[in-house]
């Protein structure tokens, strides 16, 4: 039998008798490798042969097939060299089977025939004869079979008794018969390649319904001796050997001893040295192999290698593993090109108003720990704090878990939340500007969900001040059936804030509503007592606050209400105990101490009492904020410039800007200590630092007027005195000062009638106010400085216009003595003028000259019987006398001429509530329903209430 070095790769022939029945050891001449050579058991012994030996014998030394190459013929393994050449004019030998007759020396024999080179010195060999058939006339072992690969069996298919089939020469012109067939339709193969594989041509067909299912496991190169498992893995059985699914493409039955082709596929266990000249390569397509796991090869005959079988074989090959390669490139194609047409995926674009506010918050937070959801958790505990403080902490908390995620629309909704909550009505333009276009962006990503419908109408309730646009956004959010009780709750909180300044029934049934969803909003107490006080029920609002404050004694809010409320009827007070008690209970604490020294200089008119006290709160600023640091320097700011010391003014506001950049509150206090010294340039560069921030537009539009008539542009100035008045008809201020600037212009017709029109305003209520606030500006500042410029009108002594509208301006500003003068003056050229009467009988009446204060009225009253300020000024000065009818009945003259006069609407509610409490309270209401800043009205609510 034959045999193949594991090692070298040497062919050998060993006598069957030689092997025993449990194998022998033989050892390559060549290499010196021992292995285990066992009896192929399906060999037949020959006749006559002695029985195998019980011990296996000493080891073997092979001998090469040959058996004439010399020992240092680096070539001799290969076998023996073809037959010699039919001397001439003998018979044509005949044409040899399919690889055979193959020049030793021609490597590339396996790829057709060749002309032979001229034999050298060592005779030509056939390097692969020891692997396939023996060449005609060669010499050596070999049997009828080759008992190397008969150990691998019959294929699954093959008939039997084909291996025992005896060899027939190859015939070019005849077809092969057909010794088998089809293991899938059982046709008979008559073709040599379909013999081969053992399967018809129809059956190989990847489209045909009786193709084999293909192996879960990859082909592996066909054709390849050098992939033989060791032998003792073959003798002993321990390999383990799997089924292929076909066998290699290009086998063919030899002619003469038939070997099956097998299928199996053997486990490879690595390459090793070879001595021969073909050095083992791994073939196209074969898969790589690694350390752990081998690579399947299949094992077929060695002589499908040879001849034209070999080019078959070896095309079959290249054209499958080329189809394959270009497919697998044809589908990287077709894929690369579906891509190319789908595009890119789809990324979510950041909208333009995100993409807005990114830069400027990535700077104000260049180091943010944690990811946008913890942010956001964050953000939403601080906003459940339900605090002033808590609000701005939210506000920092959502904006950077926006930083973190710009396509988080919750925190979008937090922001604006927290922002409403949080500055309301404090917000600029820009703020609020920037808020909206921020919800519309998440609005059009997410929808319309609940808590961005939440935080739209908190915003439009915090600056827009039309509750109608944020009252549909709360409706529609309880229209859900799928609303989360604590949603419907902050609806109906929502919608009860929007009904508070119109209807109060309205505004307490939302609020019951909303705490019987949500019992624990601490918001609900702090609306609920703004709904009493809107309706004058100050009592019932105070009640409120003071069971809040006892179960929640640091919720600031509800005690800065308490404190707002005390003040606005006049009990100032009350409201410092307040604080004063919270001292007590915390000393050092500023959301105490701060209101108290505010209370001394806007409310108490102690400024320098206020200096102290902010200035003791500064020795301690180590232990605050630099938010509250610069709070405190504020409130010192207006306390110093209040007291007139104006240059230490300019220093606290100049310190708290140092704290915290743009605070708009020390631009302020900046702008009017530039516009007192009338230096126009410095109150320009602060005038940006406040608009949009001072809680009232029309307030903003005077002191811009102001500047601007500073700047020495009185029609400009005009222009924005008129708009103040559009804004809040209330503002006599603006009118006055529409007068002074039309007079500026040379515009004397203009002049008057704002003034005649100031004339007949109230002359009780310069100005709204409010009883505290952060952008304090002195009673009766916003005229002042401004004298003058009405007398320059004059044409003559005899011109009684300018000297009574002067006094009426010297009047507003409290100058009484120079108002009187002026007045006095308009008399003795007009001795029954009316308008000079009135204001003289009002200047009397605040210096306690009661006598002169009724017989001037009465004078104006009989003068200018259709001027509603005459009637007032006597109805006014008969109150005082305790002549309360004919109080009452000047005060309805009033009241016929001018329905909105609220000061003529109090002085007779006042007067009646001794005959019925009810109607006086009506009157009142309404009032303050009208002006909610109108505190007279307030306080006497607040009386009646008593």
């Amino acid at each position: 039998m034959r045999i193949v070095c594991q090692k070298c790769a040497a062919a050998y022939a060993i006598d069957d008798k030689l092997i025993t029945a449990k194998g022998v050891r033989a050892q390559c001449p060549r290499c010196r490798n021992l292995q285990l050579v066992r009896r192929d058991p399906s060999a037949v012994p020959a006749a006559g042969a002695p029985a195998p030996a019980s011990q296996p014998a000493a080891p073997v030394t092979l001998t090469p097939v040959s058996g004439a190459a010399p020992a240092d013929d680096l070539f001799g393994d290969f076998g023996a060299p073809p037959p010699a050449a039919p001397a001439p004019g003998a018979a044509p030998a005949p044409k040899p089977a399919r690889g055979e007759g193959r020049s030793g020396s021609d490597l590339f024999g396996d790829f057709g025939a060749m002309p032979s080179p001229a034999p050298a010195s060592a005779p030509p060999v056939d390097p692969f004869a020891s692997v396939g058939m023996p060449a005609s006339g060669g010499g050596g072992a070999a049997g009828a079979e080759d008992p190397l690969l008969d150990f691998l069996g019959p294929p699954p298919s093959a008939p039997q008794g084909l291996e025992s089939q005896p060899s027939h020469p190859a015939k070019p012109a005849a077809a092969k018969p057909a010794t088998s067939g089809c293991r899938v339709c059982q046709k008979p193969l008559t073709d040599s390649f379909d013999q081969a594989l053992g399967i018809c041509d129809d059956c190989r067909q990847p489209g045909s319904a009786r193709a084999p299912a293909a192996t879960s496991r990859p082909a592996a190169p066909a054709g390849n001796s050098d992939f033989l498992p060791p032998m003792a893995d073959l003798g002993g059985g321990s390999a383990s050997v799997a089924q292929a699914s076909e066998p290699a493409p290009g086998a063919e039955p030899r002619s003469g001893a038939r070997v099956p082709i097998s299928t199996d596929i053997i486990p490879d266990m690595g390459p090793e040295p070879r001595s021969g000249l073909r050095a083992s390569s791994p073939q196209l397509g074969a898969e790589p192999r690694s350390g752990s796991r081998s690579a399947p090869v299949l094992v077929t005959d060695g002589r499908s290698r040879g001849g034209k079988g070999g080019l078959v074989a070896g095309l079959v090959g290249l054209v499958v593993v080329g189809g394959g390669v270009g497919g697998y490139f044809l589908y990287q194609q077709q894929q690369e090109a579906s891509r190319r047409q789908a595009g890119p995926p789809p990324v979510a674009a950041i909208p333009d108003a995100v993409k807005a506010v990114l830069p400027r918050w990535k700077l104000k937070y260049l180091e943010i720990l944690g990811t946008s959801a913890e942010r956001l958790a964050q953000g939403q505990q601080q906003l459940a704090r339900d605090e002033r403080f808590a609000y701005a902490e939210a506000e920092e908390s959502f904006q950077q878990a926006l930083v973190l995620d710009p396509t988080s629309d919750a925190a979008i909704a937090g922001y604006v939340q927290a922002l409403a909550l949080g500055r309301g009505a404090r917000m600029d333009d820009a703020t609020f500007q920037e808020a909206r276009a921020l919800l519309s962006a998440a609005e059009s990503r997410s929808g319309r969900t609940a808590p961005l419908l939440l935080a739209h109408a908190n915003l439009l309730l915090a600056r827009s001040g039309q509750p109608e646009q944020a009252r549909p956004l709360a409706e529609e959010l309880l229209a859900r059936a799928e609303l989360a009780d604590a949603q419907k709750a902050e609806a109906h909180l929502v919608l009860g804030r929007t009904w508070l300044s119109s209807s109060r029934e309205l505004a307490r049934s939302h609020f019951d509503s909303a705490q019987k969803l949500s019992p624990d909003i601490k918001r609900l107490h702090y609306y609920r007592a703004l709904a009493h006080a809107s309706g004058g029920e100050y009592s019932a609002a105070l009640d409120t606050l003071r069971k809040r404050l006892e179960t929640s004694p640091k919720d600031w809010e509800s005690l800065a209400l308490t404190a707002r409320i005390y003040q606005e009827v006049g009990e100032p007070a009350e409201a410092r105990k307040l604080y004063e008690a919270r001292v007590k209970a915390e000393p050092g604490e500023l959301r105490a101490l701060l209101p108290l020294a505010m209370l001394r200089y806007q409310a108490e008119g102690n400024a320098a009492g206020a200096v102290r006290d902010l200035r003791a709160l500064m020795k301690n600023r180590a232990r605050y904020d630099e938010p509250e640091v610069a709070e405190v320097l504020v409130h010192l700011a207006a306390a110093e410039r209040t007291a007139g010391s104006q240059d230490a003014a300019v220093k606290s506001a100049e310190e708290a800007l140092q704290l915290v950049k743009g605070l708009p509150e020390a631009h302020l206090q900046l702008f009017l200590v530039a516009l007192g010294r009338r230096d126009a340039e410095k109150a320009r560069t602060h005038l940006p630092g406040f608009r949009g921030q001072l809680e009232d537009g029309a307030l903003e539009k005077v002191l811009e007027g102001r500047l601007l008539l500073l700047e020495k542009k009185p029609l400009e100035a005009l222009e924005g005195f008129q708009e103040a008045v559009k804004l809040d008809a209330r503002r006599l201020d603006a009118q006055l000062l529409a007068g002074v600037a039309a007079a500026s212009a040379k515009r004397r017709d203009d002049a008057f009638r704002a003034l005649h029109q100031a004339l007949q305003s109230d002359p009780l209520r310069l100005e709204p106010r409010p009883a505290t606030s952060a952008y304090w500006l002195r009673p009766r500042e916003t005229v002042e400085g401004v004298e003058g410029a009405i007398l320059a009108l004059s044409e003559g002594p005899e011109d009684p216009s300018p000297l009574l509208y002067e006094g009426l301006l010297r009047f507003h500003q409290h100058q009484f003595d120079a108002a009187e003068r002026h007045l006095r003056s308009v008399l003795e050229v007009d001795a029954n003028n009316a308008g000079a009467l009135a204001y003289r009988s009002l200047i009397a009446l605040q210096r306690g000259a009661l006598a002169d204060a009724r017989r001037l009225g009465e004078r104006s009253a009989a003068a200018g019987r259709q001027m509603p300020v005459s009637h007032l000024a006597h109805g006014l000065a008969l109150a005082d006398a305790r002549q309360v009818e004919p109080a009452k009945r000047a005060l309805r003259d009033a009241l016929a001429l001018a329905p909105t006069l609220l000061s003529a609407q109090a002085r007779l509610a006042q007067l009646e509530s001794a005959q019925g409490k009810d109607v006086a309270r009506d009157t009142l209401v309404k009032v303050v329903g009208l002006d909610p800043a109108y505190l007279p009205a307030k306080r006497m609510l607040y009386l009646l209430e008593r």
